[in-house]
């Protein structure tokens, strides 16, 4: 069960970028507007656990949780290594066909899990990269803002995030909520 990205539509909006003791990463796209957003939930579901809110009235990548991350799979590194070259603009749009019934209003149907992929996590001086079950195919960056990128691979499944451009003091509190 992967995400993947249906297209990216070229708007402007402010992507919000919250690191702190509690929560590793949370990253505001949009905010919902009529409905309560989708879910899709991965990692091992006990030590690593990263959340997509879909909102599913049009597919729009709402927000992005890591809530746990597993202190034996960060790795600090001098760079990530990523190419930024070819990188599409703007905000991405998810399939919404992972969910069977998206406008119900049955709470469970609003959440999809994969439990079985491996999340990886790349800190830099200024850099974090988060690898959800990192294949050796080339991937594909959407720039969100200039200081959040979505990775995708060829068949647009979802399989990175780097935010960049960070503050010590932001690395030093997502270092700080792993432990």
């Amino acid at each position: 069960m992967k995400l993947t990205v249906d297209s990216v539509v070229n708007e402007s909006h402010t992507v919000a970028i919250s690191i702190d003791g509690y929560v590793p990463i949370d990253v505001k796209l949009v905010d919902p507007i009529d409905f309560p957003p989708l879910y899709w939930r991965a990692g091992d579901g006990k030590k690593s656990l990263i959340e997509l809110a879909v909102l599913p009235e049009n597919g729009f990548l709402s927000a992005i949780t890591l809530v746990i991350m597993d202190p034996d799979s960060v790795h600090k590194v001098d760079n990530v290594q990523v190419e930024l070259l070819d990188c599409e603009y703007g905000f991405p749009i998810v399939s919404l066909g992972l969910w069977q019934c998206s406008d119900s209003d049955d709470f469970v149907q609003r959440f999809i899990e994969d439990f079985n992929l491996d999340i990886q996590v790349f800190i830099s001086p200024s850099s974090i990269l988060v690898a959800i079950n990192e294949e050796q195919d080339r991937t594909n960056w959407i720039k969100c803002s200039d200081s959040f990128y979505l990775g995708v691979n060829s068949e647009r499944n979802i399989t990175h995030l780097l935010l960049d451009n960070l503050t010590q003091e932001e690395i030093a509190d997502f270092s700080g909520s792993i432990i």
